[in-house]
């Protein structure tokens, strides 16, 4: 049982971390297939060029670059000779600065790095637990679904949809054919932005949902899934990924 302590930044889990001896911030990503580094603080580093995609108000592929990190850090876990993608991440930055100014951050702990572990998130706490000493009984369990990235199934008004569980989404991002479907809400005259009046995660149920409704086809295409969810649901209670054994536990 490893604990690694975090701090809840607009939704967002950021783990203290040190990256080839530069210390800073990583956020907790199961929605990222890959660690990933902001390449403006390691300037030195170089790589193959590649494509990746990221999520800056939609969708989008840009530049980005496969390399290698000697040594990642955190809490009482350290990884070495570790693959990673170099790319800008100043777009997540900037937003994290609109409260906190001084932050420094570094990248994108990827699902790679817990893909054959459990973790136990406490926002309460603001503690991740990798490899828990916990008793299920009495949490409802839920069946994680494995891929490229774990999704679950969730309930809105109209059925069920298959969504990607990210811990790096801060609200909900939906396709924008839901949105008629769903009876959303309009948000503060965004026209992106609405309220999702109920979500069903098995017999939970979460009300007033923020969402971000937007063409992800790209996403459709490459893990055939209606959206992603993480905070909104992860937050309110504790939460179990258990990756092993393709299960989330909702306590």
């Amino acid at each position: 049982m490893k604990e690694i302590k975090f701090k809840l930044v607009t939704g967002i889990m950021l783990i203290p971390a040190r990256a080839d001896g530069v210390e800073g911030f990583f956020v907790l990503d199961t929605g990222a297939m890959q660690t990933t580094l902001n390449k403006n603080y390691f300037p030195e580093i170089e790589g193959e060029e590649i494509s990746a995609g990221i999520f800056d108000e939609s969708p989008k592929n840009v530049s980005a670059f496969k390399a290698e990190i000697h040594e990642l850090s955190f809490g009482s876990i350290s990884l070495s000779n570790l693959p990673v993608v170099l790319l800008d991440m100043s777009y997540v930055e900037n937003a994290l600065r609109e409260s906190e100014p001084d932050i420094r951050f570094l990248g994108s702990v990827g699902i790679e790095i817990f893909e054959n572990l459990p973790i136990l998130l406490d926002y309460e706490r603001s503690v991740i637990t990798v490899e828990p000493d916990i008793c299920t009984d009495g949490a409802e369990k839920l069946p994680l679904f494995a891929g490229a990235l774990p999704t679950v199934d969730i309930e809105f008004s109209d059925g069920p949809h298959r969504f990607i569980l990210d811990t790096g989404a801060e609200c909900c991002l939906i396709s924008e054919d839901l949105t008629d479907k769903i009876s959303v809400e309009p948000f503060d005259d965004f026209p992106k932005n609405c309220v999702i009046p109920e979500i069903k995660v098995g017999s939970h149920s979460y009300r007033n949902i923020e969402a971000v409704s937007t063409d992800i086809s790209q996403i459709r295409t490459t893990h055939g899934v209606d959206g992603l969810i993480g905070y909104q649901i992860l937050s309110k209670q504790l939460s179990l990924l258990d990756f092993p054994n393709n299960a989330l536990y909702l306590f």
